[in-house]
């Protein structure tokens, strides 16, 4: 696999840091091999990739609205939207603000896997409180 990815850096002119990189290896791996492939590749092994742009980049279980809460907790704990005064921006201000703020946080995780259902409701609502509702129409958003 190192021959592999040093042919890879030869041809491409791109160096891999294997020092800031992290081994995960299947659960079908026996741990002797997972450690002999970390210390062949110089880089110490990992039960866990982390988030990378709020989205866990390994999904062991189930996917529910508690794994991407943290989309949520972006807007609310900057409070990016409750920074702004809804009542001093016009609607088309307001109108302009959420689709770049609410609607640019989740599509890297929408690129990726499909969100539940409830995160979708929950931004929603999110939106409404702070548009006061002016971007719906017969019930649903518009935004």
């Amino acid at each position: 696999m190192k021959n592999y990815v040093d042919t890879f850096c030869d041809l491409s002119g791109e160096q891999i840091s294997f020092s800031k990189s992290r081994v995960l290896c299947s659960n079908n791996i026996s741990d002797n091999k997972a450690r002999v492939l970390a210390t062949k590749c110089g880089s110490p092994m990992t039960n866990n990739l982390s988030m990378y742009l709020g989205v866990p980049l390994i999904h062991n279980n189930r996917i529910t609205k508690a794994t991407y809460k943290d989309i949520l907790e972006n807007l609310k704990k900057k409070k990016k939207l409750a920074s702004w005064k809804s009542d001093t921006l016009s609607f088309a201000g307001r109108s302009v603000l959420i689709k770049v703020v609410a609607s640019t946080l989740p599509i890297y995780s929408m690129q990726s896997i499909k969100i539940p259902s409830e995160l979708c409701a929950s931004l929603n609502e999110l939106v409404e409180t702070f548009s006061g509702g002016a971007l719906l129409i017969k019930g649903r958003s518009i935004w």
